[in-house]
């Protein structure tokens, strides 16, 4: 059981994996340059560094703030340990930097909505498929605008807020004091017959 930071941290690579990918693609299917969607300069898991904006690009921060509850499913690891459902509520920070107050802005709104399409379209916090024991759900996301600021010169930051939930499955297995349970004898079913045998009547 990773806790909070296990879903950060798989999130945050899913977007670093996808967005940079997915930037080029969108600029040529919205007819937009880099001005108006530019590049990430660094993504981050957990709270944003100290000095982070004095930085020359815009950043994506992954944090998770909060559990929403934790249930046990029924199933168990090999070691016996109970599996859980947690639900976690993720927030991921765009900071996009601009030239100026309305590149700011449009750069902040297209970075968003970058990072949404990849959440949703790789629920499971990987490009690879399969159950990875992450799931996150479309119906919880929102996004929330901030005004922007500026910065040295005429450049300014602006910054874009996006909040989804995701479950995680997880086993208190991990540094466990507990012994694991112990595995049953399993018997065969065999046709051999032991010890001295009788003819069957009319045999």
């Amino acid at each position: 059981m990773r806790g909070a930071n296990g879903v950060r941290d798989q999130m945050t690579l899913l977007l670093a994996s996808e967005m940079p990918r997915k930037i080029p693609l969108l600029r040529d299917a919205w007819n937009i340059d880099a001005a108006k969607l530019p590049e990430v300069e660094q993504f981050v898991s957990g709270d944003l560094p100290e000095q982070a904006l004095s930085g020359p690009g815009s950043l994506v921060v992954v944090i998770n703030p909060r559990l929403l509850r934790a249930v046990r499913t029924g199933d168990f690891d090999e070691r016996g340990a109970p599996e859980y459902r947690s639900r976690y509520s993720c927030r991921v920070y765009i900071w996009a930097l601009g030239r100026d107050w309305d590149g700011a802005i449009a750069a902040r709104d297209n970075l968003a909505a970058c990072a949404r399409l990849c959440l949703f379209e790789y629920p499971t916090l990987t490009n690879e498929g399969g159950d990875t024991g992450y799931l996150m759900y479309e119906n919880t996301y929102t996004e929330d605008f901030g005004v922007p600021v500026r910065a040295s010169g005429s450049r300014c930051w602006a910054a874009a807020i996006l909040s989804i939930d995701a479950d995680v499955e997880e086993h208190v297995d991990a540094g466990s004091t507990v012994p694991p349970l112990g595995t049953a004898q399993q018997i065969a079913a065999t046709t051999t017959a032991v010890g001295p045998t009788q003819p069957l009547p009319g045999g």
